[in-house]
């Protein structure tokens, strides 16, 4: 297994792999440079990327292949995307999920109101229009590196 910073190249991959779990993907180029991806073999099984904005970031979706889930992969990306929000001076992370609320909060996130929402976040194209109003907001404000290991 592989894990790297994401590539231009990798967009359509990364899109189909979003699309295939009906997760957003409309937006990724602007924010490749900030995304991980996983390979097994050369081929991308999972990703995951960062959206910053100023001392927020808002985590983009990770999805891993159903067929490679269940393995720590998710939670490999989770630490390069944290790590890289630490060396970004990120001081709090945000999500928005429709169905991983329980496995987030085992990372250290929180449930918050929308109406909680730095204006920042509040401004990016998930929250205005990618994702629906009916998604969780969810934060953390620990970005250490590996926090969610120390978390344990």
């Amino acid at each position: 297994m592989n894990y790297r910073e994401a590539t231009a190249a990798d967009l359509t991959a990364i899109k189909t792999l979003l699309n295939s779990s009906k997760l957003p993907s409309d937006d990724c180029d602007e924010h490749i440079g900030n995304f991980i991806v996983a390979e097994d073999r050369g081929k991308i099984i999972g990703t995951g990327g960062l959206e910053i904005c100023g001392a927020d970031g808002l985590l983009r979706s990770i999805v891993i292949t159903p067929e490679h889930r269940g393995n720590g992969i998710a939670k490999k990306i989770y630490q390069q995307i944290e790590d890289r929000a630490y060396s970004l001076d990120v001081s709090t992370l945000y999500l928005l999920t429709e169905s991983a609320t329980e496995y987030f909060k085992k990372l250290g996130f929180v449930i918050k109101k929308r109406s909680e929402t730095p204006k920042s976040i509040m401004q990016t194209k998930q929250f205005r229009e990618l994702c629906p109003s009916s998604a969780t907001v969810m934060c953390r404000t620990d970005t250490r590196p590996h926090s969610v290991e120390a978390s344990k």
